[in-house]
C-alpha cells in the first residue's frame, strides 16, 4: 500500500510550511506557519507571558463554517500543548498556522471531520518544523474505524468511514502520552481500549501492554512506517538543503 508523501518549505513568503497527500482518504492539505509575528490589535487576545496560537482551517472550494471552526478549536487545543510559546521572542506574539484543504472529497457541511483531522495535524506539526518554532515534542496520529462486525481498520476510505460503526483519531506524543482522543459513533469501553492500543502501535511502531499486562506487538508493514514518517521527512529535507555541504566533505 503506497504511503502518505509530504514536502518541507514549499512556500517562499511564509516562515514555514508544508504539503501533505494522503492516498487512502484522497486529502492533499497545504500548511504554513508565520512565526512570531505581531497579532491585530485585539490586546485582550494576547498572552502576556507565552505566544497565542491561532489556527485557520481553509476549505477547497467553500468558505469556513461552523466545521471548520471545530476542527480549529481541536488542532489549537493539540499544538498549544507542543509549542514552546515561553521561549525567547514568543511571549505576546502569535503563532499563526493556516491549512487549506487543496485536494480530495470535499467536506460536506455537517459531515464529520475525522477523516481529514490527523492529515491536518501532520502537516501543522510539518510545518511548524520547516519554521523552526520551538516545541517541546513531536507526535503522531491514527485514524481507526470499527467496523459493524468489531473488526478495527486503520485509514478507512471515505466509503468504509460512512459504514463503520464508530470512528477514532488519537494522537501520541514522542513521549508516549495521549494527546489527542475524538471518536464518533456507537462503542463500548473494550472496543475503544483495542483501539486505543492499536493506535498506538501505529503511531509509535512499538509493544504495548494491554489491560490483562500481556504486551501487544505494534502490527508491521505499512502501518508501522508511521512511526518514522516524520522523522523521514525532515530528514530527507535536510539532506537536500545541505547536500552541497555533506558532497563537498
Amino acid at each position: 500500500m503506497v504511503g502518505p508523501t509530504a514536502s518541507l518549505s514549499i512556500l517562499s513568503r511564509a516562515d514555514g510550511s508544508a504539503s501533505l497527500k494522503c492516498p487512502t482518504t484522497g486529502y492533499n492539505v497545504l500548511g504554513s506557519v508565520n512565526a512570531p509575528i505581531e497579532l491585530p490589535a485585539r490586546r485582550d487576545a494576547l498572552k502576556p507571558e507565552e505566544a497565542t496560537v491561532e489556527v485557520f482551517v481553509k476549505p477547497g472550494n467553500t468558505t469556513a463554517g461552523v466545521g471548520e471552526r471545530y476542527v480549529e478549536g481541536i488542532l489549537r487545543s493539540v499544538l498549544q500543548k507542543v509549542i514552546l510559546g515561553r521561549e525567547r521572542g514568543f511571549p505576546r506574539r502569535g503563532v499563526v498556522i493556516t491549512l487549506a484543504i487543496i485536494g480530495g472529497d470535499a467536506v460536506e457541511r455537517g459531515d464529520s471531520y475525522l477523516n481529514i483531522l490527523p492529515t491536518l495535524l501532520q502537516v501543522s506539526l510539518l510545518a511548524l518544523l520547516s519554521a523552526a518554532v520551538p516545541m517541546s515534542m513531536t507526535f503522531s496520529t491514527a485514524l481507526l474505524g470499527v467496523t459493524k462486525s468489531g473488526d478495527i481498520i486503520c485509514n478507512p476510505s471515505a466509503a468504509e468511514a460512512k459504514a463503520a460503526s464508530s470512528l477514532h483519531v488519537l494522537a501520541f506524543s514522542s513521549k508516549g502520552h495521549l494527546l489527542l482522543d475524538e471518536s464518533q459513533g456507537r462503542f463500548e469501553f473494550e472496543q475503544w481500549e483495542s483501539v486505543r492500543e492499536r493506535a498506538f502501535s501505529i503511531c509509535r511502531g512499538m509493544a504495548t501492554p494491554g489491560a490483562d499486562g500481556d504486551v501487544t506487538m505494534g502490527d508491521g508493514g505499512d502501518e508501522a512506517r508511521i512511526n518514522g514518517f516524520i522523522c523521514e521527512t525532515v530528514e530527507d529535507h535536510l539532506h537536500r538543503d545541505y547536500s552541497w555541504k555533506i558532497d563537498s566533505a
